[in-house]
């Protein structure tokens, strides 16, 4: 008898891990295209600046465009865990793409937050800024080996808000569903991890606008 959809198997949450990564890193994108639209990062930004265009106009179709090609391409890299690498999803692979569209907007409004900072941060800074971010995010969502894996399991079950409040781990059980569709046959769990995502991309896609509207001519 088993009392879960699929077989447990410790690389199968290693992949769940390395997709979540791949997500935050779609954050990117996100961020050099709004960065572009700050009137300090380029003539161009500049010249949106001055053409009346109001702030949300600009921001949300890049955001818009941002999150359908992070998406694109995590479908594609989800598509090649499923084919070649054999990753049993449990039979649950439109669940797992209806995750995959809400990593890719909670990345999406992770990297505007970070194109939008106010300040003269360059390209460099603010691309290193999300990689240490990421990485740091993955060392304890169990990215790094069976070490990590243990020292995530230890920090969640010490303090469990922390799965909640890293990107990573939230990915992480959304998009894999590892532990709320691969473990579970109710899609409460699921749905529960897909608002927070959600919502938490609200989060960062208002203070994105917020520091958008913060730029006058003064700044150029």
């Amino acid at each position: 008898m088993s009392l879960t959809r699929a077989q447990p198997d410790a690389m199968v949450r290693f992949y769940y891990a390395l997709l979540g990564m791949a997500s935050i890193f779609a954050a990117q994108l996100a961020e050099q295209s709004v960065w572009r639209l700050q009137p300090t990062a380029s003539a161009e930004g500049a010249r949106r600046a001055v053409s009346g265009t109001s702030r949300m106009r600009l921001l949300i179709p890049t955001i818009a465009g941002c999150w359908v090609v992070s998406t694109a391409f995590l479908a594609i890299a989800f598509g090649y865990i499923c084919l070649t690498a054999h990753i049993d999803f449990a039979g649950r692979e439109p669940l797992c793409l209806i995750g995959i569209a809400v990593a890719s907007l909670l990345s999406c409004g992770l990297g505007a937050l970070v194109g939008s900072i106010p300040g003269r941060m360059g390209s460099d800074s603010r691309r290193g800024l999300l990689t240490a971010v990421t990485c740091l995010l993955s060392l304890f969502a169990g990215l790094y080996g069976q070490p990590t894996m243990e020292l995530a399991d230890s920090v969640a079950k010490a303090f469990p808000a922390v799965t909640w409040i890293n990107p990573v781990c939230l990915f992480r059980d959304s998009i894999d569903l590892f532990y709320s569709v691969y473990y579970y046959d109710a899609l409460a769990p699921f749905a529960l991890r897909i608002a927070a995502g959600t919502a938490m991309a609200a989060v960062f896609l208002a203070i994105s606008v917020a520091f958008m509207r913060r730029y006058t001519h003064e700044h150029l």
